[in-house]
């Protein structure tokens, strides 16, 4: 009989691979997994469409976590959606919205080998299926159960000669392995590789600490501080921010949200900590994730106080994330809670917002002053004159739109608009009008109001953007 396993050594005894359980004696090596030659995609990438057929090939558009990537298929000529791709079989820690133990880890082990796959080699996702069918999304309807497979060194390589990326994650203890019914022929490899990272104590299973998680308490930081460390930053990539990876507490007042990320915003004078005549303002974004928060904590002019942790995101920029926002009152020292409303309940003992912590919008008469500008980072900003859309782009399905303004890319905006929400262009007397392609946008002028903010790019370019909170903060001119 062939043995199954590339690696298979003296002393392990194999059962049922395919039906059964898996006994190993003690191995004295790793097995690789991925080599086993029952791990193979079965059905030809090449001229097919993940949408239509539910398997193509891709480049990296967004390195997410351990087991979420956006891709964007490679051949222009198939469709160009983003595919929000989250690994099927397998649930790593969180490194986003959540901070967890080997969360960090998890997502550089996925960004190095798809890293290589994309510069060097060969991407391909599959829906988890034996054949070519229309994909189905997950039950958020955004995103796709999806086998990753790779070839680090091989561009366009044949669909044999790749292996299987859900499985790696696994095998090196960075990852549990979740719900393999929809590929019984791996189910029993992917638990078996489970097992050996488990007896090898990798990661995960190592029973040591992370040594790239933050163990320690949180402090109290000022928006301010975290500020003036990201515009070193920002002004010399090469600067070390003092709070990249720090846990912190801040406290700030709600300027808005938009797509998952919280915007906070707060006055500082001489007195407490600005070296600017006048005093200056400062703001940060949190990410929440992408499911819903309680209202207390997103209500404009609430004065709110959490913990997290403040990172450099290699897409997001410098944010803090994995804020506990539970919806009950605090009961704990580092849980989230609300010091002001805006509109106190009436009969409760909640503090309305003092005048001084109420949000500051900046009225901007000339664009170009938007250049940089890291007065106004983070903070609401309304450009008074209107502004001309020439081109932009679709950025993902769920309708989000990127603005560039100017008459042509010769007079372009040192800014984009950043639209995360359903834009309706004559709410009052055309309610069920939609704008559904970016070509509704071009050639358009627009007055526009939101968050001033940045987007960093997978090759670290930095692009200000305004972020438009919702569909009144960017206005059609007739």
């Amino acid at each position: 009989m062939k043995n199954l396993f590339k690696k298979a050594i003296f002393g392990i005894a194999l059962v049922g691979v395919f039906g059964g359980s898996l006994v190993s004696c003690s191995p004295k090596e790793m097995i690789d997994y991925t080599a086993n030659e029952t791990v193979k995609l079965k059905l030809d990438y090449k001229n097919h469409d993940f949408f239509k057929d539910g398997i193509g090939q891709f480049k990296v558009n967004t390195y997410i976590d351990g087991d979420t990537t956006h891709f964007k298929q490679v051949d222009t000529t198939k469709s160009q959606e983003l595919l929000k791709s989250r690994y099927y079989g397998i649930d790593t820690p969180e490194s986003t919205g959540a901070i967890e133990e080997y969360g960090k880890a998890a997502s550089n082990f996925t960004k190095s080998k798809l890293q290589a796959a994309n510069e060097n080699g060969t991407i391909v996702v599959s829906s988890p299926s034996d054949a070519y069918g229309l994909p189905q999304p997950d039950s958020t309807g955004t995103r796709y159960l999806s086998l990753v497979w790779i070839n680090e060194t091989v561009k366009d390589a044949d669909y044999t000669d790749l292996k299987l990326l859900n499985l790696y994650i696994v095998q090196e203890g960075l990852s549990y392995v979740k719900a393999v019914d929809k590929i019984p022929e791996y189910s029993d490899i992917f638990i078996a590789a489970e097992s050996q990272a488990k007896e090898f104590k990798l990661n995960l299973f190592s029973g040591e600490k992370d040594p790239l998680f933050n163990y320690g308490s949180y402090q109290d930081v000022s928006l301010l501080e975290l500020k003036n460390e990201l515009q070193k930053n920002l002004e010399d990539s090469s600067y070390e921010n003092k709070f990249n990876g720090a846990k912190v507490r801040i406290r700030g007042t709600v300027a808005g949200l938009a797509n998952g990320t919280l915007y906070l915003q707060m006055y500082f004078d001489e007195d407490s900590g600005s070296l600017v005549k006048g005093g200056e303002y400062a703001g940060i974004n949190v990410y929440t994730g992408m499911s819903g928060i309680a209202n207390k904590y997103t209500t404009i002019n609430n004065v709110i106080e959490i913990c997290g942790t403040a990172a450099n995101s290699e897409n997001f920029g410098f944010q803090i994330s994995g804020v506990n926002f539970q919806r009950t009152s605090p009961k704990e020292e580092n849980d989230s809670k609300v010091l002001y409303y805006a509109e106190p309940v009436e009969g409760s003992t909640q503090e309305k917002t003092p005048d001084e912590y109420l949000v500051h919008e900046f009225e901007v008469t000339d664009e170009s002053s938007l250049n940089k500008d890291y007065a106004k980072l983070f903070s609401p900003v309304h450009v008074t004159n209107n502004v001309h859309c020439y081109g932009g782009f679709k950025s993902d399905s769920n309708s989000n739109y990127t603005l560039y303004l100017g008459q042509d890319r010769a007079t372009a905006l040192p800014f984009s608009i950043f639209v995360a929400c359903s834009f309706y262009p004559d709410p009052v007397n055309k309610p069920n009008t939609i704008y559904e392609s970016i070509d509704d946008f071009i050639g358009k002028d627009f007055n526009v109001k939101g968050v001033y903010t940045f987007h960093q790019s997978t090759s670290g370019n930095i692009s200000f953007q305004i972020a438009v909170r919702d569909t009144y903060d960017l206005t059609l001119v007739a």
